[in-house]
């Protein structure tokens, strides 16, 4: 079952294949696969309401024993709609029913991250949830990420 809105159709996924697929294809390191990773907890999509064409994505996963967002993406040609803040609050809702009180993210875009009311932590106090950042070689040279965290209290 999924949300209808105007222009898209967001619904929970277990087609690892096509987000792993947009995220790659969005920079973020993912390797395409059709097996979706055991830290993940829940994938879903946005889809164009009149083509079907998937258009975002976002994984809610734990890492490090931490409840994330894990992946996230909006395809090129799409993005500034609001789509990415879209998707959070589809993680951030079902974060709340399981009584989580926070959210944790590795962002390549922090200032959106900001944004959007993300808080910047430090990577010596935060658990070790950037799975593919850390030994990324764009890390430091074309890609700075950082240890976000986000409160749902």
């Amino acid at each position: 079952m999924g949300f209808f809105m105007e222009d898209y159709i967001i619904r929970e996924t277990d087609d690892f294949l096509s987000l792993s697929t947009l995220f790659h294809e969005s920079g973020m390191g993912v390797t395409i696969e059709e097996r979706m990773p055991d830290r993940i907890i829940k994938m879903w999509r946005m889809d164009d309401a009149r083509t079907g064409k998937l258009i975002a994505a976002v994984t809610f996963e734990i890492r490090d024993g931490a409840y994330s967002l894990g992946d996230i993406a909006v395809r090129s040609g799409v993005q500034s709609k609001g789509y990415g803040r879209i998707m959070q609050s589809v993680v951030f809702e079902e974060a709340k029913k399981l009584g989580v009180k926070e959210i944790w993210a590795c962002a390549k875009e922090p200032d959106y991250y900001i944004h959007c009311g993300w808080e910047k932590m430090s990577w010596e106090d935060s658990p070790k949830i950037a799975v593919y950042c850390s030994s990324c070689k764009k890390r430091g040279t074309s890609c700075h990420p950082e240890l976000m965290k986000y409160s749902l209290e």
